[in-house]
């Protein structure tokens, strides 16, 4: 009977799969049928559902693509829809872990998971709101990213409500509180966010110079955080011009900070100033290299595409990355 039962079991995920797949030909059919093998058997050793999870983000818009149409066609099968669901929250995790391993961060970097709202974005709140045991409390984090993206508007007063008391908790660590307070920025609610906004001005007014550029800093990444980049952009000016006067030396990434924050705000000018100055950091024998930035970010990060489409931009590329030695 056992037998019978999962045959049946997968004979049903591969039809339901090949319905979707009829719907989306282009999409792997490795992926497809990993899937489909994983559906079938949900008690399945947890590698068999990570091999299906990997196939699927071989291509992550077709993957959520695939996983939204095979949840509207299980629809009317309870246990199967639980399947899917637990295969699109493996899926999710998966895709949040990689785009935070790519050291690259952009507004709209989750956008892709869209396609599998509202399911996700409830999901990832429950994630946050509810953490279930079996989700890393110190992951948390990880989600408010993808939440901002999923939502870009105030979600409802309940929801409004339990993230505000989250950031608002001083027993939370001080990396969710402040994600969650830029978060409830971006949905209008602006006092926990200008609180530290105010509080680092105030501390950057006075002492020594060292400890006035690392606040300026890190007021200019919060302003990043918020959004408001022509804050950030001014901030970072201020910044190098302290770092000039008092002849202090500011590290690769201050420079490429501030010709992200230029770059967004289509100033290509200040941009491009600033990644060549970068640029002579990265490029010096003498830098620490722990201190300079991968190769990647200046090739794939979209904040600079339009200072990579500036004439300058490959020459400045040459210099931060010259050739290894022969």
């Amino acid at each position: 009977m056992l037998r019978c039962s999962v045959r049946l079991t997968l004979v049903g995920a591969v039809a339901l799969v090949a319905g979707v797949a009829a719907q989306q030909p282009e999409f792997p059919i490795t992926a497809q049928w990993l899937a489909a093998q994983w559906l079938a058997t949900p008690d399945a050793p947890r590698e068999q559902r990570d091999e299906a999870v990997k196939e699927l983000l071989e291509k992550p818009a077709e993957g959520f693509d695939w996983l939204a149409k095979a949840r509207e066609a299980a629809a009317p099968e309870p246990p199967r829809r639980k399947a899917i669901d637990a295969l699109i929250t493996a899926t999710v995790i998966d895709y949040v872990r990689r785009q935070r391993q790519s050291g690259i961060t952009f507004a709209g970097q989750y956008q892709p998971l869209r396609r599998l709202q509202p399911f996700v974005g409830e999901t990832l709140f429950g994630l946050l709101l509810d953490t279930p045991p079996w989700f890393p409390h110190t992951h948390r984090v990880r989600l408010v990213r993808p939440l901002r993206d999923l939502h870009a508007q105030a979600p409802s007063e309940e929801r409004l409500a339990q993230v505000a008391k989250l950031a608002d908790s001083s027993v939370e660590p001080e990396e969710l509180r402040r994600a969650l307070a830029c978060m409830l920025w971006q949905w209008g609610d602006r006092t926990l966010a200008q609180q530290r906004v105010d509080a680092l001005r105030r501390e950057a007014a006075d002492g020594a110079v060292e400890d006035r550029l690392r606040i300026l800093l890190d007021l200019a990444a919060l302003q990043y955080e918020l959004l408001d980049y022509r804050a950030a952009a001014a901030t970072h000016r201020s910044v190098q011009a302290l770092a000039d006067a008092s002849k202090v030396g500011l590290k690769p990434i201050d420079f490429y900070a501030s010709a992200c924050a230029h770059a967004l705000v289509g100033d290509v000018e200040r941009g491009i100033a600033a990644l060549e100055r970068c640029a002579a950091l990265q490029g010096a024998a003498d830098v620490d290299p722990s201190r300079k930035q991968p190769r990647s970010l200046w090739e794939n990060d979209p904040e600079i595409e339009p200072l990579r489409r500036d004439p300058r931009y490959a020459a400045i590329f040459a210099r931060a990355f010259p050739p290894a030695p022969r």
